[in-house]
């Protein structure tokens, strides 16, 4: 089923998106279960993963002896106890900011789309979040290739989809999110990072591509957009392998973050207030929550006054010049 005018103004994707309270002393919430996807198979593939060290032991064929086993456990705890260095200073980071952080998802965004995939998913693994991924929502949530999107309703319908997808996901805590790349999702649009604001948010770049846009900009307008993101990481090359080269860029990432908290601490708190106001698009200054949404009835955090007090205070009277 490909987008529909009426998905296109609506979209109802709270049909596939629930939040769940989790009670207990860490007040945490569950993210997202999505229709159609049964937890078991969200979770199919982290513990695949887990399995492999104990799989390639191969299967056990009938009693092995003593020596045999104790030869396997030896190998299953090699595997176990083998840590890259970058996955420490990933688990090391994020165990440092994992209380201030207080639950707020993270968010990649950029061109490179398997690369905010990659280490959205390593760093979920380290602060104990929940991976989702925009691109593989979008096809879930509309029963639809990504490609048959594009060929049916364009580009716009790949915004279209995505966005929603971020209006549903801006609600949720304890996520690590991996958006579209290409410059064709919503990401892409400063328009539609009302969404974003409440989430921290990392660009991740390459030294290729700000080379080429920084000799001209036009080719890629989206990064104007990515600007928006709060964490700007630039690699040194154009590929990012999941694994340790995917954590470093994580822990690079939550130490970036880290540092954003430890100057204004009230951060993580303002992003959670701006959420329960409805991502107005009032960020940074948040405002009082009879605004108007117009930039005209923004309260201007220098005066405390509406702009259009100011502006009408320094209007010229009739007949000046």
């Amino acid at each position: 089923m490909l987008l529909t005018n009426e998905a296109k103004s609506a979209f109802p994707a709270k049909d596939f998106i629930q939040r769940e309270q989790r009670v207990g002393a860490d007040h945490r919430v569950r993210p997202a279960t999505f229709r159609g996807i049964s937890p078991s198979r969200m979770s199919l593939s982290v513990a695949s993963s887990r399995a492999a060290p104990i799989a390639a032991l191969g299967p056990r064929t009938g009693r092995r002896s003593r020596a045999n086993r104790s030869r396997a456990m030896r190998c299953v705890a090699a595997a176990a106890s083998e840590t890259s260095e970058q996955q420490k200073t990933l688990k090391k980071n994020a165990d440092a900011i994992a209380d201030d952080l207080k639950g707020v998802t993270v968010t990649f965004v950029g061109d490179n789309e398997s690369a905010n995939i990659a280490v959205s998913q390593e760093v979920a693994k380290a602060l104990g979040y929940t991976p989702l991924s925009t691109p593989d929502l979008i096809e879930k949530i509309t029963d639809s290739t990504r490609e048959q999107i594009l060929e049916e309703d364009g580009e716009a319908g790949l915004v279209i989809a995505e966005n929603a997808v971020l209006e549903q996901l801006s609600t949720l805590i304890r996520c690590a999110v991996g958006t579209s790349g290409g410059g064709r999702g919503a990401t892409a649009r400063g328009d539609c990072w009302d969404y974003l604001f409440g989430q921290f948010t990392v660009w991740i770049d390459d030294a290729e591509a700000m080379a080429a846009a920084e000799s001209d900009p036009s080719t890629a307008p989206q990064r104007e957009a990515y600007e928006l993101a709060e964490v700007h990481l630039v690699m040194s090359k154009k590929e990012c392998k999941p694994g340790d080269e995917a954590a470093g860029i994580g822990a690079q990432a939550l130490e970036a973050i880290g540092s954003i908290i430890k100057d204004d601490p009230q951060v993580p708190g303002k992003k959670g207030f701006y959420v329960k106001m409805g991502c107005r698009g009032d960020w940074p200054v948040l405002q009082p929550p009879g605004w108007d949404g117009t930039r005209e009835g923004m309260v201007d955090p220098k005066t405390g006054k509406p702009y259009r007090d100011a502006e009408q205070a320094v209007a010229p009277k009739t007949g000046e010049v």
